[in-house]
């Protein structure tokens, strides 16, 4: 049975560290098996973890499908770790992806290999949270500058610290008594400049023993063997003096040694000031100790442990381009709102980079949000433009019906050409045919061109042919012949060895017809010439009986004529075709003719005439329309 004190202890354990991972309440850890630890080996870390492949979940709706995960059984490492580098890890003799390779190239979450970092102050106002940007870096974070540094050859963050330097507002009498000649102390010169790598995994200054005794003489710090630390004793006055000084330490930091292009990154005695409590390793204290004060200073025995731990990344910024090889640190900044208050900034990949870029035909950069949003805004845009284009087509067809008498009359239909017609037009991926436009015609005749909505004659019961010249009917065929679509032909003057064809007035829906057959009208029609308008001489001219095949004469009266739907005002009588009987064989309808010459089936176009007005001399009766071959 587990005392009270271990069950406490191993709670405080479990808060203090974050939460602890139980890789045997996984449902997807795959076990490896144990490893040896890599994470920082020139620092003294040793040990070893239980290696596998689990999920990493960034957040409620992203994760990352089998990571390399080391579950840690020590006390020696206080915090987790998440891995940003890019050299892979391998257990045998394949490489696995790291973390970073996974987001990018795997899943296409971020656009590079990148990211932005800040350990964030909990001295700072009302204690401001971390932040880490993966594939860019949040600008509202630090002060912007254009310097960057090369990453080394195992690409790693390292710089070269040209000078530590010390300040106070004002010189107290405790200062001087610690050997300070004035407000502002030099711990590092520029003589002492080496090499640092700046590493978030550790919280301390790692610096060479000279630099460090300085800091112990000018603090008035004590050197802790055991834990290896600057401790303050408790009850010691020290710590309040230094706190009363209201220090700030600057670092000056640069790519090489005696480079002019240097960065200065302040920190305050507040970023130093921490405290050590149970559970920490090696510390003589229970669960109900009081924390102690210590200065994060640690001393490097050699250059390779020369490390610029997190306690510099409270108030500094790093940024990170491994595409492009390069890093940059900032000023960091603080606000209220640093957690909502983010301008997110992508790092683009370079067009020479080495490294695989995002997958463009894999995942979506976009949440299921982002992408909902954009669907539901292009269909809104797609039903305006559908109900904008409905509207205008509607208005445009009333417009047309409306204005159709007076454009006939005018004989001026011209083309549409304004840009709102050829949008349209794009729009229904309709063709030039569509839209009005106007045809060569004469000073005589006004002329239509087939526009697909033109209505032209009454619907009547079966086609009439009009009566021809003075010429004897010749041999005739059955009148009763039916054309393949059933409608009647009247061969008027026809040659039987010619073929006879006639347009299906079904065909389409705008061809009519005289509603009475010309058969039972009981007058002539009057003969009119439209090309000089000269009175001609008129002639009872017979037609086959449709049911005996034998002549009926044709009445000198006219019948009441019947109006088409197009026929402008003035024009008080339909206008009727005469057939010229030295054509061939031809079928009428509305407003082109059908014939057959020669065997050629040849189409003829319509032309109307203005008819002279009656007390000019001329009968006024039906009018007739010459149809001039269309060759």
């Amino acid at each position: 049975m587990l005392s009270n004190e271990v069950v406490i202890t191993a709670q405080i354990c479990q808060i203090k560290r974050g939460g602890l991972f139980q890789s045997n309440e996984s449902s997807t850890w795959q076990s490896v098996g144990f490893f040896e630890l890599g994470l920082d080996p020139q620092l003294g870390f040793g040990d070893y973890g239980d290696y596998g492949y689990d999920n990493i979940a960034l957040d409620d709706q992203t994760s990352v499908p089998s990571q390399i995960i080391g579950v840690i059984n020590s006390t020696d490492y206080w915090l987790g770790f998440l891995g940003l580098g890019v050299k892979p890890t391998n257990f045998t003799s394949q490489d696995k992806p790291t973390f970073l390779d996974s987001i990018v190239e795997n899943q296409s979450l971020v656009p590079s290999h990148s990211y932005g970092y800040t350990a964030g102050a909990y001295y700072r106002l009302k204690t401001v949270p971390s932040s880490l940007t993966i594939g860019g870096y949040d600008a509202n974070r630090f002060d912007p500058h254009n310097i960057s540094f090369n990453l080394d050859p195992n690409q790693n963050p390292v710089v070269s610290l040209v000078d530590i330097i010390v300040t106070t507002a004002a010189l107290p009498t405790s200062n001087i008594s610690t050997g300070w000649s004035s407000n502002s102390l030099t711990l590092s010169e520029t003589g002492d400049a080496e090499f640092y790598t700046i590493d978030s995994s550790t919280p301390y200054l790692w610096l060479p023993k000279t630099i460090c005794a300085r800091f112990e003489e000018a603090l008035g710090l004590n050197y802790d063997e055991a834990l290896q630390l600057y401790t303050f004793d408790t009850g010691s006055p020290q710590h309040e003096i230094l706190k009363n000084w209201n220090m700030t330490f600057n670092f000056v930091i640069a790519d090489l040694p005696g480079s002019s292009r240097t960065v200065s990154i302040s920190l305050p005695y507040a970023a130093f000031d921490l405290q050590l409590s149970y559970p920490f390793p090696g510390l003589n204290a229970t669960a109900s100790s009081s924390a102690i004060n210590y200065f994060p200073l640690r001393k490097a025995a050699n250059s390779t442990q020369n490390t610029i731990g997190r306690a510099f990344l409270q108030e500094s910024y790093l940024i990170v381009d491994y595409e492009r090889n390069n890093f940059s640190v900032h000023q960091a900044t603080f606000a209220t709102d640093a957690i909502t208050n983010n301008k997110l900034i992508d790092i683009t990949r370079p067009e020479n980079s080495t490294f695989a870029g995002p997958d463009d035909s894999g995942h979506s950069v976009l949440g299921k949000s982002a992408l909902a949003g954009i669907t539901v805004g292009l269909v809104l845009i797609l039903a305006i433009i559908v109900a904008f284009w409905l509207c205008l087509r509607q208005r445009r067809r009333h417009l047309l019906m409306e204005g159709m008498s007076d454009k006939l009359r005018d004989g001026s239909i011209k083309k549409a050409s304004s840009i709102k017609n050829r949008f349209l037009g794009w729009l229904s991926n309709r063709s030039n045919r569509d839209y009005l436009v106007e045809v060569a015609g004469s000073s005589y005749f006004a002329t239509e061109a087939p526009t697909g909505l033109e209505v032209t004659e009454l619907p009547g019961s079966t086609m009439s042919e009009l009566p021809g010249g003075n010429t004897e009917i010749g041999n005739l065929e059955s009148a009763d012949q039916k054309s393949p679509r059933g409608n009647i032909i009247v061969p008027v003057g026809h040659n039987p060895k010619k073929p006879v064809e006639l347009q299906d007035q079904s065909s389409l829906g705008r061809f009519f017809e005289p509603e009475k057959d010309l058969r039972t009208s009981p007058t002539p029609l009057a003969t009119y010439s439209p090309c000089c308008l000269e009175r001609q001489d008129t002639h009872d001219t017979k037609v086959p009986s449709k049911s005996s095949g034998e002549m009926n004469d044709v009445s000198s009266q006219s019948s009441t004529p019947i109006f088409s739907p197009l026929t402008p005002e003035k024009m008080e009588k339909p206008a009727l075709a005469r057939i010229k009987q030295d054509r061939g064989a031809f079928a009428l309808v509305a407003d082109r003719v059908r014939y057959h010459v020669g065997g050629r089936e040849t189409l003829a176009q319509e032309r109307s005439a203005e008819i002279p007005n009656p007390d000019s001399g001329f009968q006024e009766g039906p009018r007739k329309f010459n149809w001039e071959e269309d060759r």
